[in-house]
């Protein structure tokens, strides 16, 4: 059973397990009392481990939704979603997919070539916190563009910002720098 959670995992990461792709890195063996299943233990990365809580999840959606309350106070309440949905992708992609590195002194710069979204759950894909940062953006599109009646121009600028918010969450874009913007 062991075998298949790692291999699983493996897959996940490129064929590669932990150890295969982090030589040297503290990998401590836990088996759970309950089931007998042997479980990996990894050091976890203190920039991005707390987004796994789902608190964390209730408290981003919270945020959201506030910023909805505040702007439809002086917009329309359709169009509000909009303005929410731009404001959002602007600061998501600037805090997510442009700055790198990890503010913890502990890292010792382990993780200054990524990005923070690079960095969420040491970079496995397919988690269920990138699933739902990935769906944030297009819950919001979906909002914002019933809410301006899918108008010819809302609705082009919010198909743009989801456009750019889901090719950079993409597993095939990790590690990637499109012509070598923010390479360094």
């Amino acid at each position: 059973m062991s075998t298949r959670r790692t291999r699983r995992a493996g897959v996940a990461n490129g064929g590669l397990t932990h150890e295969e792709m982090n030589p040297g890195s503290p990998t401590i063996r836990v088996t759970s009392p309950r089931s007998g299943v042997a479980y990996s233990a990894v050091d976890t990365n203190l920039n991005t481990n707390w987004l796994e809580n789902k608190a964390s999840w209730l408290f981003y959606t919270m945020l959201v939704v506030a910023g909805w309350l505040i702007v439809s106070n002086f917009v329309d309440p359709g169009m509000a979603w909009t303005v929410v949905h731009i404001c959002h992708g602007l600061v998501t992609y600037y805090l997510f997919h442009w700055i790198k590195g990890s503010p913890i002194d502990g890292d010792q710069g382990k993780y200054d070539s990524l990005t923070f979204w690079e960095q969420i759950d040491s970079e496995v894909q397919g988690t269920s916190t990138r699933k739902f940062f990935m769906l944030v953006p297009v819950v919001l599109f979906f909002l914002a563009s019933h809410g301006s009646a899918y108008d010819r121009q809302p609705l082009g600028i919010n198909l743009g910002v989801l456009i750019v918010l889901l090719v950079a969450k993409l597993s095939s874009m990790h590690r990637v720098r499109i012509f070598g913007i923010n390479k360094y």
